[in-house]
């Protein structure tokens, strides 16, 4: 997944690309921020499509598991997802289901991190859930779903913005380097260094 990141360069940036033609531009220090709400817009597309749900389990009359409405916060080096779990597996007699569905809270969370070219999320795991019982294969869920929901490529993030400022002239991130990534005040900020050539 790519991201059309906000970040903070030199207004002078793209003046200085078109004088010097193709020499190199390595800029100075600049940061991505990502804030709690476009992580959710992100599980929202791409783990929660049924019609909002993250289904668990194929749904009949009488068995059904899905999540729902995520809220997302990012404090103290983590992104936390805070979900609805409903659950109901029961046998069907005489045209009735021999249990009703139980509600459960589920809190995950994940920590974020940097390698190569990418942003992720690492280090799964489940928080709190109102039944234990359900920690388990909650665990396994979230843990190949979540870094599957988060993945976000720098480079093309910065390369897409960069292309769309509608100039005559291409530019190039030649090197890029996170030089810090925090996960504080609902926002994940990467501090990142960069290499531009425009041609």
């Amino acid at each position: 997944m790519s991201l059309h990141p906000r970040i903070a360069v030199p207004r002078c940036l793209g003046l200085l690309l078109l004088l010097l033609g193709g020499w190199p531009i390595a800029a100075p220090a600049s940061e991505i921020v990502i804030e709690h709400s476009a992580v959710r817009k992100m599980l929202m597309d791409e783990i929660f499509t049924a019609n909002g749900k993250l289904q668990l389990l194929r749904e009949s009359k009488c068995q059904l598991a899905y999540l729902d409405s995520p809220e997302v916060s990012i404090a103290g080096g983590r992104v936390r997802i805070k979900t609805r779990l409903i659950s109901l597996l029961a046998l069907e007699v005489d045209g009735q289901c021999t249990a009703a569905p139980d509600t459960l809270q589920v809190t995950a969370s994940a920590r974020p991190y940097f390698a190569g070219e990418n942003l992720g999320l690492t280090d799964v795991r489940i928080d709190e859930v109102s039944r234990e019982e359900y920690r388990v294969l909650l665990q396994v869920f979230v843990q190949q779903l979540l870094p599957r929901a988060f993945q976000i490529n720098l480079r093309e993030g910065l390369q897409r913005m960069l292309s769309d400022a509608g100039t005559s002239y291409d530019v190039i991130v030649r090197e890029l380097a996170v030089t810090d990534l925090s996960a504080e005040d609902n926002r994940l900020t990467a501090r990142i260094s960069f290499a531009l050539s425009a041609r």
